[in-house]
Parts: structure tokens; C-alpha cells; sequence
């Protein structure tokens, strides 16, 4: 960058969306610069142009100190508009630097989301590809379990995360936002804003999809963005409009950009950043406090009762539907539960047959004694899982009917075919045996069938 008695040249990488930067050199004579706003070490200023479309430049130095020495050597000139936003602007972050000059609370809910993570990935969860059975433990928010009673997972899932990625993109959006709404609002009530926001998005995920393993602190940050939203938008709150302008576009920006993400590809929760942003718009609108120090003397603390009456009673009527689903979505928690279950029992079942199997050939147990066993021991290891599958009430017109009836034939089978032989052996009857070997194969089949349901559902 040079900047001469008559001239500014300024060389550099333009930036590019999703491609490398550009290497550019740029002359303005020096009079056509003017309103020039400086923001710790960037630089925003307008150029002068024949054009009808206004021009400017933006750029970045490498230090506050250089952007100091910079702005000395830069012309003064501000138009009355620009100057009266300056100092609207300058006025606004002295009152926010006054009244509220910390945000400790974002800081607090981001290292015990990292502290989780930590406990998680120790515990064998997995960094980069988490295993969803296991964050199912540290506490997602899986509709079958959460409606089937364990509804401290509405909050419990604000705090895990699939993977590092997941969770680097949530914090970084955090620590970038969290710390300017936790000023604007006060570290109490940005707390109401962000447990509110984060439960709404909870439920509203169960109700738009109760079969999804949910989990995230992405609802309570889109609460977090509209409730900043709603703060710059009322004119009560004595928001500059070059700060009104900046948050709107952004915020905006990022609710439209992710929601669009979020319906583009699977695997992402919609229904938690749709609950979490309203919610986040209500409460925020709700817990606004102009900025000036009359205002934040006052207690206020109706409206922060009004405020967290009215979010419980919101809370408390998206819960009925939850607590009362439909015979449908009731029958479907119901499967979904069970298969949860039906997975561990299954490996314990068939491990119990394989080593009674292992002790028969050893000859370690003679064949009434292994008859014996495989009556008391073994098959009531698949009768438990088969009686969990059974339970579940689902009709023929449910998507998960085939499945169902696929694995009662599979773990009936296995159950009966070990049955029938314990009473072979004891009765020494061969037309037992051969029964025994028919509800075998069609064991068989059946996990061939239920194979063949769970690809076609990828």
C-alpha cells in the first residue's frame, strides 16, 4: 500500500467466493476517497465514480498499530449523513462497553460443551465419526427414549455433539455471537434466552421427526440469533441503523444460507433450528431492554416473570402433544425402542448358543445336560428380545410392519428351533429334530428379509 500526496495504491488478494484470492493493484486519486470508517484494523471507504452504483473499498492491514498510521494518512472528509452515524455508532459501543462490558456466560456454556466432548471422545464415542448408540447414552435426544419418559434429554442434547466437526462449527458461531447478545441482553437473561431456545428446538425436533437422534447446541444458537434480530429490529432498543443494517443482513444471512443447507441434505436437524429460532424471536422480544443505564437500573422483574411464565406455558403446550402421541406415532416409538434394545440382546443370545454350542462338541456336557441348557439358559435370551419386538403395537398400513414381522419370524425362529430341539433330545425324537431344523432355515430367511427392509431404507 502506498499512499502519495496526490494518489492511494493499494496492492493485494481480492477475496473470491470458494476459490483462491486474486493478486490486484488498484490507483485512486486521493480527493475521491472519503467516509472513511475504520473498524480495529479494517477499513471501509467510498470512492467518487461517474458510475450510478456507489464503489468503495474494503480491505484489511496486519496490525491495529499499521491501520493507526494508515488512517493518519487518509482524507478526513465525511459527509453529514455518514458522520451522523459515526458518531450513533460510537455512542452505541460506548453504552454497550458501559452497561455491560462481559460476556462470561458464553464462555462458561462453550467449555462445558468442549469439557462433554472431551468425556465423550474418552469415552469412545469417536472424534470425527460418533458413534450414535453411544452418544445415545451421554444423553441425545432420541424420540423413542425421550417420549418414553427420559425427558431430561430435551436439555441433556443442547450439550453433546456427532464428532468434532459438528462441534467446531457450533462453538466458533457461538464465541462469535454469543458474546455480543450476552452484552446487549445481560448474562441473566441471555440465559433464559438460550435454555428457552434450546428446549423449544428439542421438542419441535421430536414433533417434526420423533425417529431422528437429535443432538446439538445448533437450536439454542438460532434462538440466540433471533432474539439479537428481534433487539436491533425494535426502535426501543436505540439501535444505531448502521448496526441495525449489519446484524439484520447477517443474521439473516445465516438463518437462510443453514435452514437451506439443512433441507438440501440429510442428517441435519430443521426442526431444532426452526424451534430454536422462533422461540429465540419470542423470548427475545419479550426479555429487550433498551440500551441506557435508566433502563438497566430498573429490576424490571414482571417482565422477566411475564417472560418465563409465557415460555413455560409454550414449553408446557408443545409437551402434551409428546406426552399424547397417536396410536401411529405411539406404535413407532414403541419398534424404534425396542430395536434399541433388541441389538445388545441379540449378540448376548446368539453368544449364549455358540458357547453351550463350543461346550457340546468339547465334551464337556453330556447331551441331557445340554438339552438342560439350552431350555433354562438359552432360549429364554431370545425369548426376552423377541417379547420386546411383539410389544411394539404396530398394523399392517405402519412402514415399519415388514420390519417388524420380518424380526418376530427371525427371533421366533431362532427361539423355537432351540426349543424344539432341547425336547428332541429329551424325547429322542427325530421329527422333533427335523421341526427343529425347518424353523432354522426359516430363521434364516427372515434375517435375510430384514436385511434386505434395512438397505432399501438407506
Amino acid at each position: 500500500m502506498q499512499i502519495g500526496e496526490t494518489d492511494f495504491q493499494i496492492y493485494g488478494k481480492r477475496r473470491r467466493p470458494f476459490w483462491f484470492g486474486l493478486q490486484e493493484k488498484h490507483c485512486f486519486p486521493l480527493d475521491a476517497l472519503f467516509n472513511v470508517a475504520r473498524d480495529g484494523n479494517s477499513f471501509h471507504i467510498m470512492v467518487r465514480s461517474d458510475r450510478e452504483k456507489k464503489q468503495f473499498i474494503k480491505f484489511s492491514t496486519n496490525s491495529r498499530l499499521d491501520a493507526g498510521e494508515i488512517e493518519n494518512l487518509l482524507p478526513s472528509e465525511q459527509t453529514p449523513e455518514f458522520a451522523k452515524a459515526r458518531l450513533e455508532e460510537s455512542d452505541f459501543h460506548q453504552r454497550l462497553d458501559r452497561l455491560s462490558p462481559r460476556a462470561p456466560v458464553t464462555l462458561i456454556i462453550i467449555a462445558i460443551n468442549l469439557i462433554v466432548f472431551a468425556a465423550m471422545c474418552i469415552g469412545g464415542v469417536g472424534v470425527f465419526d460418533a458413534d450414535s448408540n453411544l452418544v445415545m447414552k451421554w444423553g441425545s435426544n432420541y424420540g423413542p427414549m425421550t417420549m418414553g419418559g427420559q425427558w431430561w434429554r430435551l436439555f441433556t442434547s443442547m450439550f453433546v455433539h456427532f464428532g468434532i466437526i459438528h462441534i467446531a462449527l457450533n462453538m466458533f458461531v457461538l464465541f462469535q455471537n454469543g458474546r455480543m447478545i450476552e452484552r446487549l441482553f445481560g448474562s441473566f437473561r441471555f440465559i433464559l434466552l438460550y435454555v428457552f431456545a434450546g428446549l423449544a428446538g428439542s421438542m419441535v425436533s421430536l414433533l417434526w421427526n420423533p425417529e431422528v437422534n437429535s443432538a446439538g447446541a445448533s437450536g439454542a444458537i438460532f434462538g440466540l440469533i433471533g432474539g439479537l434480530l428481534v433487539f436491533v429490529l425494535n426502535p426501543r432498543n436505540r439501535v444505531p441503523k448502521a448496526v441495525v443494517q449489519e446484524h439484520r443482513n447477517s443474521t439473516l444471512l445465516f438463518v437462510g444460507y443453514n435452514l437451506f443447507y439443512g433441507f438440501a441434505h440429510t442428517g441435519i436437524d430443521n426442526g431444532a433450528h426452526i424451534g430454536g429460532l422462533v422461540a429465540g424471536l419470542a423470548m427475545g422480544f419479550l426479555l429487550a431492554r433498551p440500551l441506557d443505564l435508566e433502563s438497566r437500573a430498573k429490576s424490571d422483574v414482571n417482565r422477566v416473570l411475564m417472560a418465563t411464565g409465557s415460555g413455560a406455558l409454550a414449553l408446557g403446550l408443545m409437551m402434551w402433544p409428546l406426552k399424547n402421541p397417536s396410536a401411529t406415532t405411539e406404535g413407532d416409538l414403541q419398534f424404534r425402542s425396542a430395536l434399541t434394545a433388541v441389538g445388545p440382546q441379540n449378540v448376548i443370545a446368539i453368544n449364549a448358543t455358540n458357547r453351550l454350542n463350543d461346550k457340546a462338541r468339547a465334551g464337556a456336557i453330556s447331551t441331557k445336560e445340554f438339552a438342560a441348557e439350552l431350555e433354562t439358559d438359552v432360549v429364554p435370551k431370545w425369548e426376552l428380545p423377541y417379547n420386546e419386538i411383539a410389544a411394539a403395537k404396530l398394523g399392517p398400513q405402519d412402514s415399519n410392519y415388514p420390519l417388524q414381522q420380518a424380526m418376530l419370524r427371525y427371533l421366533g425362529g431362532r427361539r423355537n428351533s432351540l426349543r424344539l430341539v432341547a425336547e428332541a433330545i429329551d424325547k429322542n425324537d427325530d421329527r422333533l429334530m427335523q421341526q427343529a431344523e425347518e424353523e432354522t432355515k426359516d430363521a434364516a430367511a427372515a434375517l435375510a428379509d430384514i436385511q434386505t427392509i434395512n438397505h432399501a431404507k438407506k
